[in-house]
């Protein structure tokens, strides 16, 4: 204890060492600026920093290598990104932003993602000429080896089958590029509602003609398949149909595919006669779904049987007639045609005819009930009813015209033979007792169109090859 107290009482008794910086406090002289690090305290500043760098990324080492696999994953799911990922590192790049390091990651990448993209481009640029020679190939009817570079005289071929795809599109057949096109009329240039496809209106319809043959169903099943069942039987079963949908107020397009799939099946399966009515009703309440917006339901149909079928029943049809024609809904049929052809008829006229539209959806849905009318296709049937109906209405010219005929790809004299059928359909030569289309054109909403009566078509087709 006396050691110690010794001690501190020398400590004490040390005067209170006073620096130049307390000096300077206490005269109130402001300090000298601070003089700038020496190369040799860079330096350790510097590997200082570089120890901590290097004991964090111990902790980092495994995520890093996680995060670029990740990238490189949603890179090449999506070349557009490549593009851009790889210019914004060339311009960081650019402005000395990243480090060594970083800058030898960020080229690594670079180099990495434009060369897969030049693999991309390289890729397709060998498809887009194999498809090149290929039209190219059906349009000189020659053979291309693949793999081989086309010629120059093979390569200006498939540029000029490319600016003329178009015009091969629009000829279907020969017999329509010999139209003069100084007398067809666009029909579409009036239309600039893209709702209308007016752009492409060309296009599909002459992909439709090509399905209607693609899907063109057995047209003598009643000699064939059916034995039970007869052509009167069916027009009965159409003629009925007819008031259903006038019953529920269908759109039109749900009646003409209901026979559609009456027809296609009766063509691939056997069916009884009391069995007949109840594929009928089937096949409406398809269409109506299809077509509709609020369809009747199932309950309507048997009621309007008179409940002679149950549903149950009308859902087991409704399933095989699905199966048998392959849940193929989106067919061509008379009706699909026929607006086409009556627009286009309808460009000769200065201001628009309600009754040419009346009178060939009439003669349209007279073939509906004969059966000798499937055995033609429904554009041909469609071309005849406008033919027909122009006619009746003006006899005084010729009912067709270029514009019909570039529109329809029918000549006058193709359609002889349907439109001498309508005719007698029209004038009820036959005396069919089958009035449900009759009547129904007979009321004044349809300006009475069932009334009116041709004079003899016959003189039309003297003279014609």
């Amino acid at each position: 204890m006396d050691k110690v107290d010794k001690a501190c009482a020398k400590d004490e008794e040390r005067p209170i060492r006073i620096t130049r910086a307390k000096t300077r406090a206490m005269r109130g002289i402001p300090p000298p600026p601070s003089r700038p690090s020496s190369g040799n305290e860079q330096k350790n500043m510097s590997r200082a920093n570089s120890k901590r760098a290097a004991a964090s990324g111990d902790q980092t080492s495994v995520v890093v290598p996680a995060l670029i696999q990740n990238k490189r994953r949603a890179v090449l799911t999506d070349v557009t990104n490549i593009h851009d990922k790889c210019t914004n590192a060339s311009k960081f790049m650019a402005k000395g932003v990243y480090t060594k390091e970083s800058t030898k990651l960020a080229s690594g990448i670079t180099s990495e993602f434009s060369s897969t993209q030049e693999n991309v481009r390289a890729k397709l640029v060998e498809d887009l000429s194999t498809i090149r020679m290929v039209e190219s190939d059906d349009s000189i009817s020659e053979r291309v080896i693949p793999g081989t570079k086309p010629s120059m005289q093979d390569s200006v071929k498939s540029d000029e089958v490319q600016s003329s795809t178009k015009n091969d599109v629009d000829v279907i057949s020969e017999k329509s590029g010999t139209s003069n096109s100084l007398d067809i009329v666009d029909i579409d240039s009036e239309l600039r509602d893209p709702q209308i496809w007016s752009s492409y209106a060309s296009d599909m319809y002459n992909n439709i003609r090509v399905s209607e043959l693609e899907r063109k169903p057995l047209t003598n099943y009643m000699e064939k398949l059916q034995t039970d069942i007869n052509p009167s039987m069916r027009g009965i079963l159409v003629d009925w149909l007819v008031e259903v949908s006038e019953e529920y107020r269908l759109v039109p397009d749900a009646l003409y595919l209901t026979v559609n799939l009456i027809d296609r099946y009766l063509s691939t399966k056997f069916i009884q006669k009391q069995r007949l009515q109840l594929l009928g009703v089937t096949s409406m309440l398809i269409a109506s779904k299809y077509e509709e917006m609020c369809p009747p339901r199932v309950e309507e149909f048997c009621f309007i049987t008179d409940n002679t079928y149950t549903k149950e029943e009308v859902l087991k049809m409704e399933r095989e007639v699905l199966n048998v024609i392959h849940f193929l809904l989106s067919v061509p049929t008379i009706k699909t045609f026929l607006r086409r052809y009556i627009q286009a008829a309808q460009s000769s006229y200065k201001a628009p005819c309600v009754e040419l539209e009346f009178l060939a959806n009439y003669l349209a849905e007279l073939a509906l009930v004969e059966y000798s009318f499937f055995q033609f296709l429904p554009s041909l049937v469609a071309a005849s009813a406008v033919f027909l109906a122009r006619w009746t209405l003006n006899d005084s010219e010729h009912p067709w015209n270029p514009t019909l005929e570039h529109y329809t790809n029918y000549k006058a004299s193709e359609l002889k033979t349907v439109v001498l059928e309508l005719q007698d359909l029209q004038l009820n030569s036959k005396g069919c007792p089958l009035n449900a289309v009759r009547d129904k054109y007979k009321l004044q909403k349809f300006n009475c169109v069932a009334n009116l009566s041709p004079k003899p078509v016959q003189s039309l087709f003297q003279g014609q090859v």
